[in-house]
């Protein structure tokens, strides 16, 4: 090797350390101003880059730590003896299937677990690894196998404190095999990133993962809006941004029924609807409008609604009764007020109504005019027979109805 030669290599070298330096300062530098911000290393689909909601506390403190509570930002997380509602105590964590088949929830110092049992036999054990559902009702559980989602055989029913069937199980055989398909994810998180597009998907990156249905969810990826308003702090008017409060009433319809309009076709991959997009272009729906009676209570909240005779002389939406950033749960006369604000003048012959004794109609007109129904389709078995029952959902069909059937479960 000649003079020149070792001078040339030399330098290449030092050319090459230099891009190395120059590439891991800005990848320090990212990293930095991305703690700063909180803003996240996870991408849209449509190319916009999501903040995390704590990025948001900052000037939305008070609707931030309200939001927190509701079951919309508690309907998936990690799963945790926190997050988890149901008990491991020893007489309280066993779900019997039958007399030879039982599911024990059990826990060690690192991991809670479903353990199937045959004849007293372990028979497979799988973590829980993932909340689906804040509790206000009920949970479901989740498990990686590797990059893949199952669901586990056991939930939670809220209204007996129980252990229950996962709907859809059978009771003669303990299944850990059924795949979380991205459609599932969408309605109960903000983000999931599936490793290939097929919308029967269930292998998911845990690196691109939101849980809970958090603000970015309803107002986009917030990253360009966030960096914004910290490099300009005096500017009040919000860059980058979606108010769905602006958006026309179809449009803010539309970014509820994503989720509360029952099973749709998926025409695009999942999470690539952003609020303010025209649904039908991404999940088309499976019902007619003028079907109601074929609605099921469970899941097609939407197609009800927009059944009623309310909804088609006002010009109401979701957000008339629903302010998504409180917790509502089981406030009748939060919701009563709701409906009185159009009905202000009602004239109901009360005293001929046996079963409405002992109920403050003042307070609570949803239990007349959209009870409590059971679900045809979701039917929850717990280990005491004479308790199963199936899940009583809210009816949205606003009409008025020949009997009250839920006044013992309203608050």
């Amino acid at each position: 090797m000649n003079i020149f030669s070792f001078h040339i290599t030399r330098y290449n070298l030092v050319i090459v350390l230099l891009g190395a330096l120059i590439y891991l300062f800005t990848l320090l530098c990212n990293s930095c101003n991305n703690s700063k911000t909180g803003i996240s290393n996870i991408s849209h689909p449509g190319g916009k880059q999501f903040a995390g909601s704590e990025s948001c506390k900052g000037c939305h403190e008070s609707i931030f730590k309200s939001h927190l509570q509701t079951a919309h930002a508690q309907s998936s997380s990690k799963g945790n003896l926190q997050t988890v509602k149901g008990s491991f105590e020893a007489g309280k964590n066993v779900y019997t299937m039958n007399w030879q088949l039982k599911v024990v929830m059990e826990k060690n110092s690192e991991h809670l677990y479903q353990v199937g049992y045959a004849n007293g036999v372990e028979q497979m054990r799988k973590p829980i690894d993932m909340v689906i559902g804040s509790g206000a009702k009920g949970q479901t559980y989740l498990y990686w196998y590797g990059n893949q989602l199952f669901q586990l055989p056991v939930s939670y029913y809220t209204p007996l404190n129980s252990w229950c069937n996962s709907p859809g199980f059978p009771l003669n055989e303990i299944m850990f095999n059924r795949p979380v398909i991205s459609r599932c994810l969408e309605c109960h998180s903000t983000f999931a990133k599936a490793i290939d597009e097929g919308i029967e998907t269930n292998a998911y990156d845990k690196t691109q993962m939101i849980y809970g249905i958090t603000c970015e969810r309803c107002h986009g990826p917030a990253a360009d809006h966030v960096a914004y308003q910290i490099a300009h702090p005096d500017d009040k008017t919000a860059k980058s941004i979606i108010n769905p409060a602006r958006l026309t009433r179809q449009q803010k319809l539309d970014n509820c029924a994503l989720c509360h309009s029952s099973l749709r076709e998926n025409s695009k991959p999942t999470f690539s609807y952003i609020t303010g997009d025209k649904l039908d272009d991404y999940p088309t729906p499976d019902f007619r409008a003028d079907s109601v009676q074929k609605l099921d209570v469970h899941g097609n909240q939407y197609g009800l609604l927009t059944a009623s005779k309310c909804f088609k002389m006002s010009n109401m939406d979701c957000s008339s009764c629903h302010n998504v950033h409180q917790k509502e749960t089981n406030n009748a006369k939060l919701f009563s007020e709701k409906c009185m604000a159009c009905h202000k003048q009602v004239n109901h012959k009360f005293s001929t109504l046996e079963e409405n004794k002992g109920l403050d109609m003042a307070n609570n007109c949803i239990s007349c005019h959209m009870p409590l129904m059971p679900s045809e389709k979701i039917f929850l078995n717990i280990s005491d027979n004479s308790k199963s029952t199936a899940d009583m959902v809210r009816t949205h069909f606003i009409a008025i109805y020949n009997k009250i059937r839920d006044t013992k479960n309203i608050k």
